[in-house]
């Protein structure tokens, strides 16, 4: 895999598809976002016709926190903005952001250098995975990035973040996938779900009830239907699980669901994320990563917070949630479970005052 953002094929698409875009009938309006660290982007929004394809773009500007202007950008897709603050262990501030719909480019906010990533694959197919929502994992150096290819549900990938200016989307050996579950993995999520019985454990967290099903296929079509209100059945709240693959052998090492809203028993004891790691990989710090790993596909889903609960007796879980920045709020004592459950928020953003995430969506905000 070539990086060509820097070619004269790739610049000439660009060239003729900004032209097309950012035409002055198909300007719309603006919007301002505020980071935690003071840096602001003020957003244009555009929406067009490109290629007989419907578009939403945009042009930004970026300033300092002293509001002078820093640095400008284009993005021929702002469908899902990538727009994130990245302070890194080697001391340095990135902004990691999108000029088209496929790539990304990370930008060094002391000397304003730019490292941008298009590679020959997406120029050649017109497909690629679409870096929608970011977050870095210092235990690592990774960048965990949650995204799309086109047409397809969202996964979520690890890729190496070591170096922020030669950053290739490279994905570490031992790396984890977060992906949805499908019909081709019937046999593994069998293997997956038995593991836990012959355990001896009755309840499978953040599964999306797999262990209710004996036939595999009816979770499968049960989980088809989570997606939304209309579709979900009416005694569960809309979700989307993911199993966690090792990417060096295919084995689905855990499960973690992420709910859309919270009802009320939800906001006392079950939050928005559940999760858990099948027996056999326990202690291997998968638990952390796969609660860290969903983050970025919450925010997507517009909460700036989630909420994570754990049973007051599972040390295991505590830890792993105050890891990935759990704030303690309060303990609930569940009557229909029989058992306290400590309540912890974790932010996907940083406390802002508005999140630059945001500016988006259908060319008509104000």
């Amino acid at each position: 895999m070539r990086n060509i953002a820097f070619s004269s094929e790739y610049a000439e698409q660009y060239n003729r598809q900004f032209e097309v875009l950012f035409r002055e009938e198909n300007r719309r309006n603006k919007e301002e976002g505020c980071f935690a660290n003071g840096y602001s982007l003020l957003a244009e929004s555009f929406e067009g016709e490109l290629d007989g394809e419907h578009r939403l773009a945009a042009r930004y500007a970026l300033f300092s926190p002293n509001h002078e202007p820093v640095f400008d950008y284009a993005c021929l897709d702002n469908t899902n903005p990538l727009c994130e603050m990245i302070t890194h262990k080697d001391g340095k501030t990135y902004f990691l952001f999108r000029r088209d719909r496929f790539g990304f480019s990370v930008l060094d906010l002391d000397s304003l250098h730019e490292h941008r990533f298009y590679s020959d694959e997406a120029f050649e197919s017109g497909n690629d995975f679409i870096w929608c929502s970011a977050e870095y994992y210092p235990a690592r150096n990774t960048i965990f990035v949650a995204g799309h290819m086109l047409g397809a549900p969202y996964e979520v990938y690890e890729f190496d973040f070591s170096d922020p200016l030669t950053c290739v989307a490279h994905i570490p050996e031992d790396a984890l996938i977060l992906t949805l579950p499908t019909t081709d993995f019937a046999d593994e999520m069998e293997d997956f779900r038995d593991e836990y019985v012959n355990w001896g454990e009755e309840e499978i967290y953040g599964s999306a009830l797999l262990n209710s099903f004996d036939d595999i296929a009816e979770w499968f079509a049960f989980v088809d239907t989570l997606g939304s209100r209309k579709t979900a059945p009416s005694y569960y709240m809309p979700s989307t699980p993911f199993v966690a693959f090792r990417m060096s052998d295919g084995i689905p090492v855990g499960m973690i669901e992420i709910k859309h809203e919270l009802n009320d028993y939800l906001s006392k004891h079950g939050g928005h994320i559940s999760y858990s790691v099948r027996p056999s990989e326990r202690r291997r710090g998968y638990g952390k990563r796969m609660l860290a790993m969903a983050l970025p596909y919450a925010k997507i889903l517009g909460h700036s917070k989630v909420l994570v609960v754990c049973h007051t007796d599972n040390e295991p879980s505590r830890k792993t949630i105050l890891a990935d920045g759990g704030v303690y709020e309060q303990t609930y004592f569940s009557e229909l479970d029989n058992i306290y459950n400590e309540n912890y928020w974790i932010r996907t953003t940083p406390d802002t005052t508005s999140d630059p995430q945001s500016l988006k969506k259908e060319g008509n905000v104000s």
